[in-house]
């Protein structure tokens, strides 16, 4: 009895130490942004150099450069970490990193433009994703529709509201979606003033 009791304590704490708490996952994510992204993979050559890059390349850079810089592995929702990161791929940090202090509105944190992994563990501590999510597609929408290349702005917008968590079935649009006067406030100062 004891010795069959052991093994499954073993068992137990084999199973328990290999699960990850941690869901998001760049392997999740890379399928959706290689789709956005087409032939170039996303990869710009006058930031990353002239020559063309393979999938292989160009995903190990999109990574190392996005996904882990920004902590991407540490967010408990892949939702989450999928729309914040996938604006900061497709758009840059932004002028004085307003795409991250956006963020850092939405969860409650000061903005100060700098990702830590304490305002990663905020984001981890809502209980709904769509809280986080939602909101951002919102900020998203109103960033794109705020600059000048108009050529690629329906395109960006739609990439944008690919991100929006329908809650219950109920299929709403971006003006919608409810986020405080205060925070409505700051994604437009942030917009104009960046």
């Amino acid at each position: 009895m004891i010795k069959t009791f052991k093994k499954l304590v073993i068992v137990f704490s084999s199973f328990f130490c290999c699960i990850s708490v941690n869901a998001a996952s760049f392997n999740k994510y890379a399928p959706k942004l290689l789709q956005f992204e087409g032939a170039g993979y996303g990869i710009h050559k006058p930031v990353w150099g002239d020559k063309e890059f393979t999938k292989t390349e160009a995903l190990t850079i999109l990574k190392k450069e996005f996904w882990d810089k920004y902590h991407g592995n540490s967010f408990v929702s892949q939702e989450v970490a999928e729309v914040f990161i996938d604006q900061l791929i497709n758009a840059g940090a932004g002028k004085n990193n307003v795409n991250i202090k956006a963020f850092e509105a939405i969860i409650g944190v000061p903005q100060d433009g700098v990702l830590s992994r304490e305002d990663v563990n905020r984001a981890n501590s809502f209980y709904f994703s769509d809280q986080i999510v939602n909101p951002y597609v919102k900020y998203r929408v109103y960033y794109y529709s705020s600059r000048s290349n108009k050529k690629y702005q329906s395109g960006w917008i739609k990439r944008a509201k690919s991100f929006l968590m329908h809650v219950n079935d109920f299929i709403f649009s971006i003006n919608e979606i409810d986020v405080s006067e205060e925070l409505e406030k700051s994604f437009a100062s942030f917009i104009r003033n960046n």
